[in-house]
């Protein structure tokens, strides 16, 4: 049986195919040590105070925020708490305070249907 020759135009599955647009970059040579870059003295040296005043601001601003929704979420968990505790002790003495009221009413109600029921008697 013969080979057919290797055509070169043909691809691999193990080659990747880069389209027009993404066309290999040039790596860049890596820098040796005595090579290193050094800024000319006519390129302005950055303000590095005013870098770290913006970044420390923006931070806290947004450290602030996630504060703000903390509180407002433990606040509303501490005041839920102590409402329901609250309820549940007004709850216990407003039950004793109806509980009487209704022995008392019922108690006169009683008293008072008796009191037809059974006229008093008179005594001369």
């Amino acid at each position: 049986m013969s080979q057919q020759p290797f055509d070169q135009g043909i691809p691999l599955l193990t080659e990747v195919l880069l389209g027009p647009e993404e066309a290999p970059a040039a790596a860049p040579a890596p820098l040796a040590l005595a090579e290193s870059p050094v800024l000319p003295p006519s390129m302005p040296q950055p303000d590095w105070d005013a870098i770290e005043q913006r970044l420390t601001q923006r931070i806290l601003h947004q450290v602030q925020g996630k504060i703000d929704h903390l509180l407002e979420e433990r606040i509303a968990h501490v005041l839920q708490t102590a409402l329901q505790n609250a309820l549940i002790g007004m709850r216990g003495a407003l039950r004793e305070d109806l509980q009487q009221s209704l022995e008392q009413i019922v108690a006169h109600a009683v008293s008072h249907e008796l009191g037809h029921l059974h006229p008093p008697v008179q005594t001369l």
